[in-house]
């Protein structure tokens, strides 16, 4: 009796933005959803027993079970590991077994091709040019005796693989004794074949080069099925249709730009023009506010401090502008990006502010996400205890000194520094990124720039009095320079919070630290007299 395995896990990093509201294998190609009609291809040649690993998006899967009649299997690592883990956790069902992927397509069932000796076979194609798929190189009788990762005018691997019982049972062995072995775990299944192949004899199985499609990118995809972006039933394009009143197939040339734990975002075009589209990241719920960060970037369009917003919905996608030839503004070397980003910042924090806009508070944050990140690293709120009750002590004498200085809380962006102002080809500056946007006290602004750098006390002068447009007086300097452990106490934990989920800490997660430990001390005993 034969079986198959369906690999359905992976994330498919290429087909971004579509994957980051489905699975690749669930795009309807020319009318069919791959995974469905893989399914019935396999059904058709008489394969009732169909195993499927799931991991990304999982649940979007979960209907196939009573649509299709197939068994669902988790691997919950695929974030991490290769696919040959998620044959491992289906290792118990290796047997006369196809192997397939969710996301190729089959133009004509390949399944349905008599193997009367029942051999172990690897699907492979000519392919012409460059390639990236593993190329192979085969012996007089056609068994694979070698294999690579790419190539140019030979034999690749494409599509499915067979693996008969005797094929399966050393397979399964292999994988038992190793997966644990350095590397071994995040290998493609291919490559621990080729580390095995003395002991496991594939043979070639050739299909013409059009048979079996492994769709690269979406531009490969939309180049077979030119209806794709008409049927892909994608609430990003119907988005872009709506804001830019223009029809799927205007849109072109997406490529993604950033992809980070509260955004991903993806350039396009649209009719000669190029744009920007965000979409809300998953782990976003737990750092954004959206109701405030829609508030102060409408603001900012209609202040003239962030032109390149088109339109920003509430529950967090946006489309911008793409800013022509964007670069980071300088703060060091020229002082009017300087002088340019300290006047955005009092436009900022001169506007009146709704009641729907949040009170962004360093400590109360900052703790918050040294909470999170504790899941992973360990009790630091504990190990941090001394820094955190000096933070919380100076904290309260910031408060007392903003009343009786007369500073009340206005609307900051609170993410200030040199990659979130840009300027463009025609030297027009933009301060972008508004997630974090909130009522804080002004100084925050200013302390979101200086907490993130090791810069001298010179430098620093140099950026307070930017701001405050003069030598400031003891009392301002006293709060000002007070704030700024203030904020390198919530960077320091963003940092935390960012190592903590897997992803890039920063280059300012150290500098934050430093800033916090080299100012809180000198911070806490300017207001000796105060208390």
């Amino acid at each position: 009796m034969t079986n198959a395995i369906i690999l359905a896990a992976g994330k498919s990093n290429r087909f971004a933005p579509f994957t980051y509201e489905k699975p690749k294998g669930l795009f309807r190609v020319k009318g069919d959803v791959l995974i469905e009609r893989q399914i019935e291809q396999l059904q058709e040649a008489g394969i009732d027993e169909i195993y499927i690993v799931v991991g990304y998006m999982k649940e979007k899967f979960f209907y196939l079970e009573q649509k299709c009649g197939v068994k669902l299997i988790v691997n919950n690592d695929f974030g991490t590991k290769g696919n040959l883990y998620s044959l491992y956790v289906a290792r118990e069902y290796l047997a006369n077994t196809y192997i397939c992927c969710a996301d190729h397509y089959f133009v004509h069932n390949p399944f349905l091709q008599v193997n009367k000796n029942n051999e172990s076979y690897r699907a492979c194609a000519y392919q012409q040019g460059k390639f990236r798929e593993f190329g192979v190189t085969c012996s007089d009788a056609d068994v694979i005796t070698s294999m690579k990762v790419g190539g140019h005018d030979s034999l690749a691997m494409v599509g499915h693989a067979y693996m008969n019982k005797k094929f399966s049972g050393v397979f399964r062995n292999l994988m038992e004794a190793e997966i644990n072995d350095f590397g071994v775990a995040s290998m493609f299944w291919e490559e621990f074949y080729a580390k095995h192949i003395e002991e496991l004899t594939f043979y070639k199985k050739q299909f013409a080069a059009n048979d079996i499609l492994e769709f690269d990118s979406i531009d490969d995809l939309r180049e077979f099925d030119s209806e794709f972006l008409l049927n892909v039933d994608s609430e990003i394009i119907t988005n872009i249709c709506k804001t830019l009143l223009c029809q799927p197939n205007d849109i072109a040339d997406i490529s993604v730009i950033n992809a980070g734990l509260t955004n991903v975002s993806f350039a396009f075009e649209c009719n000669g023009k190029k744009y920007v589209y965000r979409h809300p990241g998953g782990t976003a719920g737990n750092l954004i506010d959206r109701k405030t960060e829609l508030f102060a970037q409408m603001v900012a369009k209609k202040i003239g401090i962030d032109k390149s917003v088109i339109y920003m919905d509430l529950s967090g996608w946006k489309i911008s502008y793409f800013v022509q030839e964007a670069k980071n503004c300088d703060f060091e070397a020229f002082d009017d990006h300087l002088m340019i980003g300290m006047e955005y910042l009092h436009r900022l924090h001169n506007v009146q502010a709704d009641s729907n806009v949040k009170v962004f508070d360093n400590v109360a944050e900052g703790k918050k996400l040294m909470k999170i990140a504790s899941a992973t690293k360990g009790n630091l709120e504990k190990e941090f205890d001394a820094i955190i009750v000096k933070v919380e002590k100076l904290y309260s004498l910031v408060k007392r000194d903003a009343e009786l200085l007369g500073y009340g809380l206005v609307l900051c962006h609170n993410d200030t520094y040199e990659p979130n102002y840009l300027y463009d080809s025609d030297g027009e500056i933009y301060l972008i990124d508004w997630e974090y946007a909130g009522l804080n006290y002004a100084a925050n602004d200013i302390s979101c720039i200086l907490s993130r750098y090791d810069w001298s006390e010179e430098q620093i002068e140099r950026y307070l009095q930017a701001y405050v447009g003069r030598k400031l007086s003891s009392d301002e300097h006293r709060f000002y320079m007070a704030f700024l452990p203030i904020s390198a106490f919530y960077w320091f934990c963003w940092g935390l919070y960012k190592g903590s989920v897997g992803d890039d800490d920063s280059f300012f997660f150290l500098p934050s630290y430093r800033n916090l430990i080299r100012f809180v001390d000198k911070a806490l005993a300017s207001y000796e007299d105060m208390e």
